[in-house]
């Protein structure tokens, strides 16, 4: 059997960084951001909604830039079948692990703790019966499996709330004191990322930060070739730690 780092070889050739928070670049999820601004719309809004309910830190592996590879695998992962979806669910199941390896200690000196307690993924609220990134991070990833727990489900309301943030889509299992590594698969607006971390936060967590395999975006989109070439600048390396902007020492 293949080994993580050589599942996960191939990604280096498509990923990219995604830009260090500053003048244009969202300082939280690190897509575009008007002059003057620091952080973009949707997370200013979820800052107004959720209040100090929001993750204490998002942390985007990749861009996922639409129609490029990575975002067409992020695709394949959950909407193909079989073969063809496990040999998807594997090779980013080798990115995750991959990641947190190196850059979880990172993560959690961001946040002032020593460590994530527990770790949970942001349910789907599409009717997915099985969501497959429960199964990547519950039983393939062994940087996760271990401290794995399903607290978070959607809530009857959720339905009709359709993309916005609410405190009220999900409804967590009690954590009190836990400090808690919630994963994503793809960041479009955030809207479900943060309203998990919100349902964490009312549920006892202590510090919830928020890992995505993929920040998407949309090159034909308002000022986004812009803010992607210049991301697309610095070659992707498994050793550049998305918080110090550079590798570990």
């Amino acid at each position: 059997m293949a080994s993580v780092v050589e599942l996960s070889a191939r990604y280096a050739n498509f990923l990219v960084h995604p830009l260090a928070p500053g003048v244009g670049v969202c300082q939280i999820c690190r897509g575009p951001a008007r002059p003057g601004y620091s952080t973009c719309r949707r997370c200013h809004e979820a800052g107004d909604v959720l209040g100090v309910g929001v993750a204490d830190v998002v942390v985007p592996i990749s861009l996922a830039l639409k129609n490029g590879q990575y975002a067409n695998e992020l695709w394949r992962y959950k909407n193909t079948h079989g073969p063809q979806r496990a040999h998807f669910l594997m090779g980013l199941a080798a990115v995750m692990w991959r990641f947190l390896a190196a850059h979880e200690p990172c993560i959690a000196a961001h946040c002032a703790v020593p460590g994530f307690d527990t770790v949970t993924t942001v349910p789907s609220t599409s009717g997915r019966a099985e969501h497959p990134l429960r199964a990547m991070a519950a039983t393939v990833v062994g940087a996760t499996r271990d401290r794995y727990r399903e607290l978070l489900s959607a809530t009857p309301a959720a339905a009709a709330l359709g993309r916005t943030t609410s405190a009220d889509r999900y409804v967590s299992t009690a954590v009190w004191g836990k400090n808690v590594l919630l994963i994503d698969d793809t960041w479009t607006t955030g809207n479900h990322a943060q309203s998990a971390a919100a349902a964490l936060r009312a549920a006892g967590a202590h510090r919830v930060a928020v890992v995505v395999l993929g920040r998407h975006l949309n090159p034909a989109y308002g000022d986004t070739t812009e803010h992607i070439d210049r991301a697309q600048l610095r070659r992707f390396s498994w050793e550049v730690c998305p918080l110090r902007n550079g590798a570990h020492s």
